[in-house]
């Protein structure tokens, strides 16, 4: 008997990954409204700068290395690395959506920073204090590459790249703090919005590849989505922990120890939004389900069951 035809199973609907869009840039409002438009967010992130001074001279030469790599070309190379990697595994509709999510993550970040985002000296610090810097450029650039790689790469490296990615990613922001380039909130936006590309690219994914023939090969979720997401948790609750010891701090006092306590805050910060953003990302990815396997099945009566296998035949003696 002729077996049917098998049918890919549908993949989940967009809805989690659309949900996860707007809740990731819901926070980098939020963000920007915290740290920016009030007193006491601009006095934390600029406890975090004088805190970040104190060491910086031991790495601030390697900061500056790493820092340097970052501009224009860079952008167009990581978008056609995307492009050649999704193309050659034939996931067009992936490496487009990767693609779209590079370049969207960095004009989103140039658009917030110099259209819509204002920031006014509410500390009356003049200079740097008056102008905004959320979000990072650079930390976008890092963070929006990873987001493409681990778009469009097999899902037996998926892992691998999230967790080597997340490492590189914290090193590019750390660079900024360390530079006295960004404070910690402009880093923290930059990695939510990039993921908030990432999550919109899951959704164009799965409504593009629903019963599509071109998907990825059977593999089962891994556990570092779940320990990228723990550990962004964790990096969450010491943020709070030091933003509460540093809650009355004042650059203007001299405090080294506040000083200090609010820049590990800062760090604790970049680390839990970069580990737990980028976990959510790798979870919605694992969630897609793959192709059944092909089997033959036979019909008995109203029961299906899977066809034996042939017999061979002994060869004569």
């Amino acid at each position: 008997m002729t077996p049917p035809a098998s049918s890919p199973r549908p993949l989940p609907g967009v809805g989690s990954p659309l949900a996860a869009a707007l809740f990731a840039g819901g926070l980098v409002g939020l963000i920007w409204w915290a740290m920016v438009g009030t007193r006491r967010g601009q006095r934390l992130d600029a406890l975090a700068l004088e805190g970040s001074h104190i060491g910086a001279w031991r790495v601030d030469a390697q900061a500056d290395q790493l820092l340097s790599t970052v501009s224009v070309p860079t952008v167009a190379a990581i978008i056609v690395a995307v492009l050649a990697i999704g193309m050659v595994r034939g996931r067009w509709v992936a490496a487009l959506a990767a693609a779209t999510a590079v370049a969207g993550a960095n004009l989103t970040t140039q658009l917030l920073k110099y259209r819509i985002f204002q920031r006014d000296d509410l500390l009356d610090y003049g200079a740097w204090n008056g102008t905004n810097t959320l979000p990072s450029g650079h930390t976008t650039v890092a963070a929006a590459a990873l987001v493409g790689l681990i778009l469009v790469v097999p899902p037996t490296l998926r892992s691998l790249t999230a967790a080597v990615g997340t490492l590189a990613v914290s090193a590019y922001g750390l660079a900024t703090l360390v530079n006295q380039w960004h404070r910690p909130s402009d880093v923290a936006a930059a990695i939510l919005v990039s993921c908030a590309w990432g999550y919109l690219a899951v959704a164009v994914i799965r409504l593009a590849e629903r019963t599509g023939r071109r998907r990825d090969a059977a593999h089962s979720p891994g556990a570092m989505s779940v320990i990228l997401v723990a550990l962004g948790i964790c990096g969450v609750a010491l943020t709070v922990a030091a933003g509460f010891l540093a809650w009355d701090g004042s650059p203007d006092a001299g405090d080294r120890t506040t000083a200090l306590i609010a820049y590990a805050g800062g760090i604790a910060a970049l680390a839990g939004t970069c580990c737990g953003g980028l976990g959510a990302l790798l979870r919605l990815l694992d969630a897609t389900r793959p192709l059944p396997h092909k089997r033959e099945r036979v019909e008995l009566g109203d029961v299906g069951a899977t066809a034996p296998a042939p017999v061979k035949e002994q060869p004569s003696s």
